[in-house]
């Protein structure tokens, strides 16, 4: 009898370990434009600061985020942080993690990067 409730729980633990050291993390690329604002022949600009970061964050659930994650609050985020008009050179990033203790509960970001720059624009 003993030999069988052994074999019981030899899955629960293997199953519990497991969970228990399952974190991990993704991340995926989210796209890449030249600017987050139309410029002109006639525009110029000055680059304010390089290689500015802006992210909005969420708690997901089963993978879902809550709320659903914002990229124009990176972008303004990234905009606030250099006191810029646009960006240039823009990336975009998704990442999801997972902790070890709970996988079902997520955190997801959405990481937007560029070069702040503030407009002369042409005909003023």
């Amino acid at each position: 009898m003993l030999k069988h409730v052994k074999l019981l729980f030899l899955p629960v633990i293997a199953g519990s370990l497991a969970l228990l050291t399952s974190s991990g993390c993704m991340s995926w690329p989210g796209g890449i434009t030249s600017s987050t604002i139309p410029i002109t022949s006639k525009d110029s600009y000055v680059v304010v600061q390089k290689d500015v970061t802006g992210s909005d964050w969420s708690i997901g659930f089963f993978n879902n985020p809550i709320p659903a994650l914002n990229p124009y609050s990176a972008l303004q985020n990234a905009k606030e942080k250099s006191g810029a008009d646009a960006l240039i050179n823009v990336t975009a990033k998704n990442e999801v993690y997972w902790p070890t203790i709970f996988p079902l509960i997520t955190y997801h970001r959405t990481q937007i990067r560029g070069d702040a720059i503030k407009f002369i624009r042409g005909g003023e």
